[in-house]
């Protein structure tokens, strides 16, 4: 029988498939920040459901090892004695019931995944009643933490500012809006601090002409005249992709996908699954709300604006004239863009996500989860994390995006892919700079590194690696993985991060 954990985290993972797939519903969590707070919630209220049933059932458990507060933890007592079937149906009530409230569009799916586990565990009744409490009291911890329902994805007028460097909606894309402009006020999870992000570097200076140059050159459209980006760095882009689209989902997606791919094969306990999916989503769900906090302090517009719009007599901020361009402007510049992948009927098939550069979301997501993977399998003896930052940590995957049944945005099929790290820190890295070989993204957003060694020394604090690293550090080295304190808040927004 499959194990309970993996079985739900594959639920879940396939309603953020299927969110993404045409079906639409007021309550459905569409887009990274929303995506990444939903397989939060159901990864606590598996975790919790299971540790607390076996609790229940005279497994010894630390007083403090669940999530929810002692207050919120409902009773459990089960008047057969229970067995395996008890854990198992406390961990599906769970899941079900956060799924159910979380993707109502599709219940079918879950009511269908709920009987075809019952199946293969059986049923029981006293640890279903204590799972879906479980849930409802997580469900209830949460409700009002700012998320739902997300008005601002097309109503934020006032950051449609024309102000040189600023973020603006993808010229190529009209209309798209801008998702999540308060997303970072939501209330975080479990961190114990709001983390510090140092700023990119200034627009005009060396090091940020050396970053919008390669992106120009190596984000650059397929067609253009300008571009030197190479097949394997093309892959690497849209190997990474995950940008929301039909059949593909979100990036923690697929940062689950890579989780499981290591972790199955490292004979894990149904404990240290439920431990190390709590541990990886939770540290996600946090990581939306940091890096979305500082996208919107920052707003830092994207290549597509910047590259064209770099000299001074450009876009609508341009009060002077010019008969010369500087050289690193040009106006017709296009990136290869995020794919549109599975979509064949429309006439725009890439774009610009929509929310501004700096950090990017790919890199935050990506370093927290994969790193949150690292501290903990090494803290179990199932990794070892090198004096360099490396580790071993080696996996394969085929991505959605490369499966060899995606649908390019030219229509044809794509080619499957297998692709082979020898450690998390390589995929960390590589996830990161992804977004430069698609164009939507300067190097910067992600890392200051040039290579994976590089990142891992990097001392800067610039990018998405380093916020999303602090976040899986801070959760691991805290003795339990508690509510964040109400104290713990963002800086005002006047203040230098």
């Amino acid at each position: 029988m499959e194990d309970p954990i993996l079985f739900w985290n594959a639920v879940a993972l396939e309603c953020n498939r299927r969110d993404h797939t045409g079906v639409v519903a007021a309550r459905n969590q569409r887009g990274p920040t929303l995506s990444s707070r939903a397989m939060a919630i159901v990864h606590i209220a598996i975790h919790d459901a299971y540790i607390l049933a076996r609790a229940g059932l005279g497994t010894p458990v630390a007083a403090n090892d669940p999530y929810l507060p002692a207050a919120a933890r409902p009773a459990f007592s089960h008047p057969g004695g229970g067995g395996p079937a008890t854990s198992a149906s406390a961990v599906a009530a769970a899941a079900s019931v956060t799924l159910l409230n979380l993707y109502p569009a599709l219940s079918a799916l879950v009511d269908d995944a709920f009987s075809a586990f019952c199946e293969m565990w059986g049923a029981d009744a006293a640890g279903h009643r204590f799972g879906s409490a479980v849930a409802q009291n997580l469900l209830a911890l949460r409700r009002g933490d700012g998320a739902e329902p997300d008005p601002d994805f097309a109503i934020a007028d006032h950051m449609d500012s024309a102000a040189y460097g600023r973020h603006r909606e993808d010229p190529l894309n009209g209309g798209q809006g801008f998702l999540g402009t308060r997303y970072g006020f939501v209330r975080p999870f479990a961190i114990s601090t709001f983390h510090p992000l140092a700023a990119h570097p200034n627009i005009g200076t060396p090091a940020y002409a050396t970053h919008q140059d390669e992106v120009y050159r190596k984000g650059a459209a397929a067609t253009s005249p300008v571009v030197t980006r190479t097949p394997e760095e093309t892959a690497i882009g849209v190997y990474w992709a995950y940008d929301g689209v039909k059949d593909i989902g979100t990036p923690p997606r697929l940062y689950n996908q890579v989780i499981r791919a290591i972790a199955i094969g490292k004979a894990l306990t149904t404990e240290q699954y439920a431990r190390l999916f709590m541990l990886v989503n939770v540290t996600m769900g946090d990581a939306g709300i940091l890096a979305w906090f500082y996208k919107y302090h920052y707003d830092l517009w994207r290549p597509i604006v910047g590259i064209r719009e770099y000299d001074a007599s450009m876009g609508p901020a341009a009060t002077t004239g010019a008969n010369a361009l500087d050289p690193a402007c040009d106006p017709f510049w296009r990136p290869l863009g995020a794919p549109k992948t599975n979509v064949i009927d429309e006439p725009v098939r890439s774009f610009t996500p929509p929310f501004p550069a700096y950090p990017s979301g790919h890199a935050t997501f990506g370093a927290a989860s994969l790193h949150a993977a690292r501290l903990y399998l090494q803290s179990i003896g199932k990794a070892t994390i090198a004096a360099d930052g490396s580790d071993d940590l080696g996996f394969q995957l085929v991505s959605d995006e490369l499966n060899g049944k995606s649908i390019d945005p030219d229509d044809t099929v794509r080619v499957r892919h297998l692709r082979s790290f020898t450690g998390l820190h390589e995929a960390i890295f590589e996830n990161a700079v992804s977004r430069v070989f698609l164009g939507v993204h300067w190097r910067f957003d992600g890392t200051t590194g040039t290579d994976a060694a590089s990142m891992l020394a990097a001392g800067d604090n610039i990018g998405g690696v380093p916020l999303g690293m602090a976040i899986a550090e801070d959760l691991a080295g805290a003795a339990n993985i508690r509510p964040t304190p109400a104290s713990v808040k963002p800086p005002p927004l006047d203040a230098t991060p």
